[in-house]
């Protein structure tokens, strides 16, 4: 099969496409033919080497969609030829924190690479039916981002009347919590950088107000005059070092920040003091519950929610999806097609 493969850290050149061993499953496990890999800002980081080194070649991706093209021993409940998408959270299954619904509390939890790949072998706990009504690009673009999004909105207590600043709204994970704060009732203040054109886009998709930002400018003043110098009652910060002091200012007395990322790095420095006494959480959110994506599949069926892709490209072209990606004009998610 063709694949695209890191042999070692670096840009974007370092992807290289070529053929590789087909997978087989084993018992338990489902091959998958993939039809669509959705690529996400995790994948960057994984080819820049922070998620360990490449003793052995890795393939990238975690979401896909496509069709089963064989069945381990002891799989029921699927067909080969069916239609799937790959949910890309991997836990034991057995521990507390699994029976609980709480997989990314797993000691050994771990979020699949390999969908930048013409096959995938998946734990069939890993499959979940493809609803009719979605093209194969559309299902990628799902798992990452709006598992993520929904699983710390959840856990932050998100509700009716709350007001959210959203850092980087127009990214695949940005729309997503657009999407699911909005069906929530919330009041979605929408932070882009200066250079992105498509403001009229986020508005139609519910963003309330948008703040344009640059590295170095401070939205600490339009926040507060924004929310009546009360300050948000959620920021979900996925830039980390360029935003994460602001982040923690421009949130109200008892509010909750997210950490969802760190494209502009990962060293934050802050004092203590003004955490506690302002009564603020921080809460890391790393992908969600294998619950979800059941969940969720069917609204984007029935047009609840809107898979928004940016732009495709052949698989072959994974290193110029890469460098899109990198740019700040995207608008939802890339696709590779295979």
């Amino acid at each position: 099969m063709r694949a695209v493969q890191v042999r070692e850290p670096g840009g974007a050149t370092v992807l290289q496409y070529q053929e590789v061993v087909t997978p087989e499953p084993g018992c338990g496990e489902v091959l998958i033919r993939l039809r669509a890999a959705g690529v996400n800002h995790r994948d960057i980081w994984v080819r820049q080497g922070a998620f360990g080194g490449f003793a052995t070649p890795r393939i990238l991706g975690s979401d896909g969609a496509g069709e089963i093209e064989a069945l381990g021993d002891g799989v029921d409940g699927f067909q080969v030829g069916q239609r799937v998408v790959l949910n890309p959270g991997m836990a034991c299954g057995a521990c507390r924190f699994c029976l609980g619904g709480e997989q990314p509390s797993c000691a050994k939890f771990r979020i699949f690479d390999g969908t930048y790949a013409e096959y995938a072998v998946v734990p069939q706990t890993n499959v979940v039916p493809m609803p009719s009504g979605l093209t194969f690009a559309e299902a990628a673009s799902v798992g990452v981002p709006f598992i993520t999004a929904e699983d710390f909105l959840q856990k932050a207590g998100a509700a009716p009347g709350m007001t959210l600043l959203l850092w980087a709204a127009n990214g695949g994970l940005g729309l997503a919590t657009l999407q699911l704060a909005k069906r929530r009732g919330m009041r979605v203040i929408a932070v882009v950088r200066s250079t992105f054109k498509q403001t009229d886009r986020l508005r139609q998709f519910g963003a309330d107000e948008i703040i344009r930002w640059d590295a170095g400018d401070d939205v600490l003043s339009e926040v507060m005059s924004l929310t009546q110098q009360q300050g948000a009652d959620m920021t979900v910060d996925s830039l980390g070092q360029a935003t994460f002091e602001q982040s923690l200012e421009a949130t109200r007395r008892g509010g909750v920040v997210v950490s969802v990322g760190s494209t502009t790095g990962g060293l934050v420095s802050f004092e203590l003091g003004r955490l506690f006494r302002r009564r603020q959480s921080i809460l890391g959110a790393y992908l969600g519950s294998s619950a979800i994506l059941p969940r969720i599949l069917p609204l984007f069926a029935r047009g609840e929610l809107v898979p928004v892709i940016d732009h495709t490209f052949p698989l072959e072209q994974a290193d110029q999806a890469h460098e899109h990606l990198e740019t700040s004009s995207v608008f939802g998610k890339i696709i590779l097609e295979l």
